[in-house]
């Protein structure tokens, strides 16, 4: 969230702009986007406030002395069961970031791993004067820049390593960046310009919103030169005065960066420039542009950091996620969904230009929420502790409208289930292969920063992001120390003062508890000799018997830390005890167990069944290609289970360092997500099981050809037409991008778009020797991913 929306704004614009982002029907959320945007924007304001001392916690079912004293409640038994050789997979490192935290020794004792510098601030960050432009928060004004006290953006780099974390930088991609005022005295839309507008700043009666009087229409045609300097990429001749050049800026970036991962932001949120930024990008953010720009600014920043990792497009929210901000762009590109789109197109322009563009497949994820105004502040706690099922669960149907609606998406599998985390991944796996998932912006404040449902929350979404695959995320903003959601990440990231952390390898840690209530995650130490495990107790008035099944896993000992209601800011550590496969957690807590023992067989060879996720359409199939990950072994896949709808089939069974197997994944008529898990042994005799899912979309479209099984002589040309027939697929026949490839000879192009009649046609060379030619047309993968394969022949 933008500063001005956590700090400062009057309360009726808060009020529009937290629906906004907390529960609209999509139709208002984009007009709030557009006129009032919420956006994740620029930084907030330092809270000032104490740190809050880690000690010691209980656990029950030990010794008397353990006992925790509480009021009588309620009690639930819950059962764990734990598989430590079940959906084995490393937790990326990156998953427990943050935005704008306090200061450097919040850096270090949270233990966050990512510190970003982003947000709407850093879409216009003057590098050589340390400014911002605030855009849409607050008056399009210029402002000093600061994060962790820093606003050399190569220093805060520095400083963020040395407090033992990973810098997140922002490459700007508009044109243009703040002037080198710090005070706000330059601004977009002076009143005296432009004349009287809807609101005015109250610390500057001459700077306007850029809305007139109406309240309604907005003011066009303002000068970008009033509140900006031109920002390229590097000098030309003819520049103008003050313009600052992106490539001296990334140089300067890649040496404070060092052996430290370069990670880049390809600027935020550029979905919706249009209502943030609209003095400098009053039109809405196209497709092409989206795809043009990144692409551009992407290829040139490796050019001047060949280390740069670039994450995009950063794209905002679950609306923008399918039709971006131009009404018109979805229906001109054959009634393609944006991301699906536009990862697509930069792979086809990848392939082509034979480079890598996106490293990473970034999106923001606030969970989306009804209209919480009429709530009751046991209701917003309750929606808040529930609320990240949004990320992961195959049931949880949208409460909100933004997202349970029929209009977002005709193309997606079960749409009012958002499923977002497995959903994406599915996207990125079926597009782009080895393109991994990152969040860069997630939080539900639905209580308050500072209410403890939202430490519970916090503790929840941890925990999925780790065992849900994604690679790197941030949360905006990072917990302010006086909170008790600080505690939250401490008892992933340094939990007993000592920087002991959640164990690196998720393993199966599942319960049989609802959802809303409880939630429960695993993982081990590569030596197999700790095992940790997180706990959440969503009930506000229910003690958990929790009784727990290991399987593959010998324990010894444990050790508690806890979170809870009744030492909010203070993790409580038990003493070290005997492992008791039963123990009590207090209400409305979160626990973290550290349990020492040994795991008796160690895998030979850790494998994934690549992907553990992918899309394919109604009656298509896909092929995953399990593959060794570490290890030496040999694994041998048995018979996969799999939810009725889909079937899976081993058409490779044997996996080595060497060799990936192949499992044969047929989909049948229905969309939906679908379950699947596949058993294997290895040569050392261990059985191990993976898991993951199918989601199934509507039937792909098809192609007509025209050209095909023709002859020519050695060197001349033929013409070859793929027309595109959509038919249950959610998709149109006009404007589609069609990927041709020959085997031999030359193309008049590699990428045609259809016309009004869904044709796309290519001139195809024949080679200087006689033979076969292979032509191949593919369609959009958010289509089914359509391919026609012509046989043409050179005499």
């Amino acid at each position: 969230m933008s500063r001005s929306i956590r700090y400062g704004l009057p309360a009726t614009i808060l009020a529009l702009v937290f629906t906004g982002r907390y529960g609209l029907p999509a139709t208002i959320l984009a007009l709030v986007f557009t006129g009032s945007l919420s956006g994740s924007g620029s930084k907030p304001a330092p809270v000032a406030g104490g740190q809050p001392a880690a000690e010691s916690l209980v656990t029950a079912g030990q010794s008397s002395a353990l006992q925790v004293a509480m009021a009588p409640a309620p009690a639930k038994t819950v059962h764990i069961t734990v598989d430590v050789l079940s959906n084995r997979h490393a937790i990326s490192p990156y998953v427990y970031g943050g935005a704008y935290p306090k200061d450097a020794a919040t850096i270090t004792d949270s233990g966050i791993t990512v510190v970003r510098w982003g947000g709407n601030a850093t879409s216009r960050y003057n590098w050589k004067a340390g400014t911002y432009n605030a855009a849409n928060d607050w008056y399009y004004a210029d402002f000093g820049y600061t994060e962790i006290g820093e606003a050399d953006s190569a220093k805060f780099i520095q400083d963020v390593k040395a407090a033992g974390s990973n810098p997140l930088m922002t490459m700007v991609m508009l044109d243009w960046v703040a002037k080198n005022v710090n005070d706000g005295s330059a601004y977009s839309f002076g009143i005296a310009k432009y004349g009287a507008q809807c609101g005015v700043n109250p610390y500057n009666s001459d700077d306007g919103n850029g809305v007139k009087p109406d309240c309604t229409t907005p003011i066009t045609g303002n000068d970008p030169n009033g509140a900006n300097f031109p920002l390229k990429d590097s000098p030309q001749n003819g520049d103008p005065p003050n313009t600052l050049y992106r490539s001296q800026w990334a140089a300067s970036l890649a040496t404070a960066f060092g052996t430290a991962p370069h990670f880049y932001d390809m600027d935020n949120e550029i979905d919706i420039w249009s209502g943030t930024h609209r003095d400098v990008h009053p039109q809405p953010a196209a497709y092409n542009e989206m795809r043009d720009k990144f692409i551009a600014e992407a290829r040139a920043l490796k050019t001047w950091d060949p280390a740069a990792i670039r994450l995009g497009p950063v794209s905002c929210c679950w609306w923008f996620y399918w039709n971006g901000a131009n009404n018109n762009d979805k229906a001109a590109h054959a009634g393609n969904d944006l991301l699906p789109w536009w990862l697509n197109e930069v792979y086809w322009q990848d392939k082509i230009a034979g480079t890598r563009s996106v490293d990473l497949f970034d999106i923001h994820a606030y969970p989306d929420t009804p209209d919480t105004s009429g709530f009751t502040l046991a209701k917003k706690r309750a929606l808040a502790t529930r609320i990240y099922r949004d990320y992961w669960d195959p049931k949880y149907v949208s409460e909100s409208g933004s997202i349970n609606q029929p209009w977002a998406t005709q193309i997606q599998p079960n749409k009012t289930i958002p499923f977002r985390i497995p959903r994406m991944r599915a996207i990125a796996n079926t597009i782009y292969p080895g393109t991994p998932l990152a969040v860069t912006e997630w939080s539900a404040e639905i209580a308050g920063g500072s209410d403890f449902s939202t430490a519970l929350g916090d503790a929840d979404a941890y925990g999925i992001l780790g065992r849900e695959r994604a690679y790197l995320a941030s949360r905006w903003v990072t917990p302010d120390p006086a909170n008790p959601n600080y505690q939250a990440i401490k008892l992933y990231r340094n939990y007993d003062g000592q920087h002991h952390s959640f164990a690196a390898t998720s393993v199966s840690a599942t319960n049989d508890a609802t959802a809303n209530l409880f939630s429960s995650y695993g993982a081990v130490d590569p030596a197999g000799k700790i095992l940790t495990l997180m706990l959440v107790n969503k009930a506000p008035g229910t003690v958990v018997n929790a009784q727990f099944a290991l399987s593959g896993f010998s324990p010894s000992q444990v050790t508690t830390y806890t979170l809870s209601k009744k030492n909010p800011k203070t993790i409580v550590a038990s003493g070290t005890q005997a492992w008791s496969s039963s123990l009590s957690l207090l209400p409305y807590s979160a626990m973290l167990l550290v349990v020492t023992g040994s795991t008796p067989q160690l895998p030979n060879a850790e494998w994934d069944p690549n992907p553990d996720t992918i899309m394919v359409p109604a009656n298509g199939t896909v092929t995953l290609s399990p593959k060794i990950v570490s290890g030496s072994g040999t694994v041998t896949l048995g018979t996969p289970q799999a939810d009725a709808g889909i079937t899976l089939a081993v058409t490779q069974g044997t996996v080595t360092s060497s060799q990936n197997g192949a499992i044969a994944v047929t989909a049948g008529n229905n969309a939906g997500f679908y379950h699947f898990t596949v058993p294997s042994t290895d040569n050392a005799g261990v059985a191990q099981k993976q898991a993951g899912w199918i989601l199934v979309g509507n039937p792909a479209a098809t192609f007509t050809k025209q050209g095909d099984n023709q002859s020519g002589t050695r060197g001349t040309t033929l013409n070859l037409s793929a027309t595109l027939q959509p038919a249950q697929s959610g998709g149109s026949a006009s404007g589609a991008t069609v990927f041709f490839t020959t085997d031999s000879g030359t193309l008049s192009t590699r990428l045609v778009t259809t016309d009004s009649s869904g044709k796309a046609t290519v001139t195809l060379t024949l080679p200087a020797n006689p033979g076969t030619v292979h032509v191949t047309a593919e369609g959009p993968f958010g289509l089914g991913h359509p391919v026609a394969t012509f046989t043409e022949t050179s005499q």
